[in-house]
C-alpha cells in the first residue's frame, strides 16, 4: 500500500511540471483528422507515469537487484522507444523489436506464461503477450481518461484479491501502477490537460502484461483453468478491442499498423456520447469483468468457464453491434500518434 501512496503523490507533483516542460518547449500533441482534441495539448505525461512508478516500487523497498533487473531494464525499454516516438517519431519496427526486447527480458527473469511448452515456444509466447498487451494499451489512448483509468482498475482487481496473488515485486508494482493511473486522471479525465502519450500507454499496458505474468507465477503450483484466464479477463476489453482492430485493418486489406476511427470508443463519440460518458462507461465495463473474473475463481471449472464465455461473448457482440468490424474511415496515419 505504501508503493501506492508514493506513487500517487508523485505523479500529482509530476503531472504539472511536465504540463510546464512541455508549454515552454512547444511539446504538445496538435489536432487533426484522426485526433478528438481541438487544441493543442501537453503530450508527455508518460514522463510523470514513469517516474511515478520507479518511485513507488524503489520507495516499497524493491530495488533493480538480482530478482528485479530484467523488469527494470524491460519498463525503461518500453518507455523509452515511447518517448522517442513522442518527440521525433519511431518507426513501427523498431517499436515492436523493442517490445521483442522486452519479453525477452523478462521471460529470461524467470516470467513465464503457464500454457508454454518448451523453452522455445515460451519465449515467444511471453514476447507476443508483452506486445499485445503494449499496443492494446496504446490503442486504448484514443480518448481522453480511458487508458488511465483501465489500467487502475485491472491493478485494483489485483490487489483487492485475496491471498498470495502476486510476489513481493508484482504487488509493488500493482499498488504503483494503481496509483499513478488513479493520480493521472486528475489531469486527463474529460476533458483531458495532459495526455499521457505513446511513453504512458506502453508503459501502463507493459505494467498490466507483467502483472498477469507475476500472477501466473505466484500461482504456479496451485494454476487451475479459472485462475489461468483471471488475467485474460481483467484485461478483456483493451485486448478485445485490439484484435478487433486488428481484423478489421487486414479485412480492409490495410496495414495493422496504421490508424482508424473504427475503435469502441470512437463509435460511441460517433453515436453522440460525451468524452466522459464513454469514460465512465468503460470503467464500469471493465470493472464488471474484474467482477466476474473474480466469482469465477469460487467457481467449479464447467461453471467459470460458460461464465467467462457468456461475458466476452457479451462484449464481442455489443462490439459488433456498434461496427467494430468495419474498416470505414481507414487512415494512413500510425497507432499512437493521438497520445
Amino acid at each position: 500500500m505504501a508503493a501506492g501512496a508514493i506513487s500517487f503523490i508523485a505523479a500529482l507533483v509530476l503531472v504539472p511540471a511536465i504540463a510546464r516542460v512541455c508549454a515552454r518547449w512547444g511539446l504538445y500533441d496538435s489536432p487533426g483528422p484522426l485526433k478528438i482534441h481541438s487544441r493543442p495539448i501537453p503530450r508527455l505525461g508518460g514522463v510523470a507515469i514513469l517516474l511515478a512508478l520507479a518511485a513507488g516500487i524503489l520507495g516499497a523497498g524493491h530495488s533493480p537487484g538480482m530478482h528485479a533487473w530484467p523488469f527494470w531494464f524491460a519498463l525503461t525499454l518500453i518507455w523509452t522507444a515511447g518517448f522517442v516516438d513522442d518527440i521525433s517519431g519511431l518507426s513501427a519496427i523498431l517499436r515492436m523489436d523493442v517490445q521483442i526486447s522486452a519479453g525477452v527480458l523478462l521471460w529470461y527473469g524467470g516470467w513465464r506464461l503457464p500454457f508454454a511448452g518448451n523453452e522455445t515456444f515460451g519465449a515467444i509466447a511471453v514476447c507476443l503477450f508483452t506486445i499485445l498487451l503494449s499496443n492494446a494499451f496504446n490503442f486504448l489512448d484514443g480518448s481522453d481518461g480511458l487508458c488511465a483509468g483501465v489500467a487502475g482498475i485491472i491493478a485494483l482487481a489485483y490487489v483487492a484479491l485475496p491471498g498470495a496473488a502476486l510476489g513481493p515485486l508484482g504487488l509493488a508494482v500493482a499498488w504503483s501502477l494503481l496509483g499513478a493511473a488513479s493520480a493521472f486522471l486528475f489531469s486527463n479525465f474529460p476533458p483531458a490537460t495532459i495526455f499521457m502519450g505513446d511513453s504512458g500507454s506502453t508503459v501502463l499496458g507493459f505494467g498490466v502484461a507483467f502483472l498477469a505474468l507475476d500472477f501466473y507465477r505466484a500461482n504456479t503450483t496451485r494454476l487451475t483453468t479459472p485462475l489461468i484466464f483471471f488475467p485474460i479477463l481483467l484485461a478483456s476489453l483493451p485486448l478485445l478491442d485490439a484484435a478487433l482492430a486488428i481484423l478489421r485493418r487486414l479485412r480492409g486489406r490495410g496495414s495493422i499498423l496504421h490508424g482508424d476511427r473504427r475503435h469502441f470508443y470512437d463509435l460511441l463519440l460517433a453515436a453522440g456520447w460525451p468524452p466522459r460518458k464513454v469514460a465512465l462507461a468503460t470503467y464500469a465495463l471493465t470493472a464488471g469483468m474484474c467482477l466476474i473474473a473474480w466469482l469465477g475463481l469460487q467457481r467449479e471449472f464447467a461453471h467459470a468457464f460458460l461464465f467467462y464465455l457468456l461475458s466476452v461473448g457479451a462484449l464481442l457482440f455489443g462490439a459488433l453491434r456498434l461496427g467494430s468490424l468495419r474498416s470505414k474511415d481507414s487512415s494512413s496515419r500510425a497507432e499512437g500518434a493521438r497520445g
